[in-house]
């Protein structure tokens, strides 16, 4: 469900680039230094002693960042008050990947050890009557939209998105529904089988295990999802939505499970699991309760509670920021070579819901194999380059002129205040080639503090904001070379 604040605050990413003409700033990897680095050999331990290979050493960074004037003009103040997050061991290598295809026999290794033996499958999952059901609880959402709008749109319903009750998305949304009910059987069929072979790319399939559990399946090239006690694809009921139900009265499901179980027991238990499957090398970096529901009876059906979790590999314990980050601007530039495109990385990540009896949904996508070791620990900029970099992208690329201008006092200058700062592992596209450096990069987070000139940015929008998203804004920049990196596209 889509929080009215994650609307207003995202106009922040809709506003374009307002470059500041006498400021030259790197955007984009077509000169050398970037790559005369990471051809630099060096030591991981540093050592210069005969015989040795030098290396740059062990790079450390202090402890926080606290300053009330990094940047201040008539339109921008900037200042921190951050934590740094580094790594430990002040070590910093840079590994090159490249995307890899599941393929029905990865897909069947992993059901066969993470499901019990199946007794049945069944292709179709769902029959005429529970896509009437779908459609109704469809429709009773609109009826709800209706009643908040002849209410006059009260700002206590905060759930309720205005933006996808058009006259035409409704339509075309209960048109795909009456198709799914002229295309669906009015029982299912099951056939008896003793393993998982057959499973098909892009068709989903539902098990009924020899335990008497249910289990579902459907996999494509670049991701599988694997969920148990489901007859079709489930519902992932986070915190979040569940806190706007209660705020709505008159939610989507009205149904939490509560859980016991802690999130290191939830961590723990899913690493094992991965490892169990195979898996080996990822790290946690992102938690949420969460309820896991069948949504395929009259209604949604808890299946298991407990906690959410993404994983990303752990690059010999410096992992890829595991949430999903917003850069500060969908940057528009070109390097004019070619190297700039326009197709999205697939980040690969593993989310898993995990209960007391273990894990209950797995899928894994966006897969990479690491193809080498590129630079053991590569030479980083300084942390001042490093500020005065993260000042000029923010002078450069901050939207002066929100979209919707009319809300916002252009003579007060924005506060922005950093609050949140990670040196960790992103994705970026090597040059010439279609592999990817999992590179070192800061990660920047900052949110606009000051009410006067956006009135609708009150203290509590942004703590509540903050807990719903885990961050504001993010930057991201190289840590190599101080370039802005497009978190969708890795240049």
């Amino acid at each position: 469900m889509k929080k009215w604040f994650i609307l207003i605050l995202s106009v922040l990413m809709l506003a374009g680039c307002q470059p500041t003409p006498e400021t030259e700033y790197i955007v984009n990897k077509s000169d050398s230094a970037l790559q005369d680095k990471l051809n630099a050999t060096s030591d991981p331990n540093g050592e210069q002693g005969e015989g040795a290979v030098i290396g740059v050493g062990r790079q450390t960074f202090a402890e926080r960042w606290d300053e009330d004037s990094i940047l201040e003009n008539e339109r921008l103040i900037l200042r921190s008050h951050t934590p740094i997050h580094v790594r430990a061991d002040g070590l910093y290598p840079v590994y090159r990947t490249r995307e890899t295809i599941f393929t029905q026999e990865t897909v069947e290794n992993v059901a066969i050890k993470f499901l019990d033996k199946p007794a049945e499958s069944s292709d179709a999952l769902l029959t005429k009557e529970d896509w009437g059901r779908l459609l109704q609880s469809f429709l009773d959402e609109r009826a709800l939209h209706d009643e908040w709008v002849k209410a006059g749109r009260p700002k206590d319903w905060t759930g309720v998105d205005e933006g996808d009750w058009s006259p035409a998305q409704i339509e075309e949304t209960t048109n795909w529904y009456m198709e799914q009910i002229r295309n669906a059987p009015d029982s299912l069929t099951a056939q008896s089988v003793n393993d998982y072979s057959g499973l098909q790319q892009g068709k989903e399939k539902a098990f009924t295990l020899a335990s008497g559990e249910a289990a579902w399946i459907l996999w494509f090239k670049d991701t599988y999802i694997i969920a148990k006690g489901c007859k079709s694809d489930p519902n992932i009921y986070d915190y979040a939505t569940y806190q706007d139900d209660l705020r709505l009265q008159e939610g989507n499901y009205k149904q939490w499970i509560e859980t016991d179980l802690s999130r290191e027991q939830a961590e723990a238990t899913a690493l094992r699991e991965l490892e169990r499957l195979g898996y080996t090398g990822y790290a946690v970096a992102e938690a949420e309760p969460a309820t896991l529901l069948d949504i395929t009876g009259a209604s949604a059906r808890g299946v298991a509670s407990g906690w959410q979790l993404v994983l990303r590999r752990d690059f010999g314990g410096y992992p890829q920021l595991a949430r999903d980050v917003y850069a500060s601007r969908n940057l528009n530039y070109g390097s004019g070579d070619g190297f700039v495109t326009n197709r999205p990385i697939d980040r690969e990540q593993f989310r898993l819901i995990v209960s007391a009896d273990g894990v209950r949904y797995l899928d894994y996508s966006g897969p990479k194999d690491i193809s080498g070791l590129v630079n053991a620990n590569v030479e980083l900029l300084t942390f001042d380059e490093i500020k005065q970099h993260i000042a000029n992208a923010m002078e450069m690329c901050f939207p002066y002129d929100l979209y919707g201008s009319d809300s916002a006092d252009s003579s007060v200058p924005s506060e922005v205040e950093i609050y949140d700062l990670y040196l960790t592992t992103f994705t970026l596209r090597a040059k010439d080639s279609e592999d990817y450096y999992e590179m070192p990069c800061w990660v920047v987070i900052y949110d606009i503090m000051n009410s006067e000139k956006f009135p609708w940015l009150t203290k509590e929008n942004l703590i509540e904001y903050r807990k719903e998203r885990g961050h504001g804004d993010c930057l991201i920049i190289n840590a190599v070379d101080g370039s802005i990196v497009h978190e969708d596209y890795g240049f």
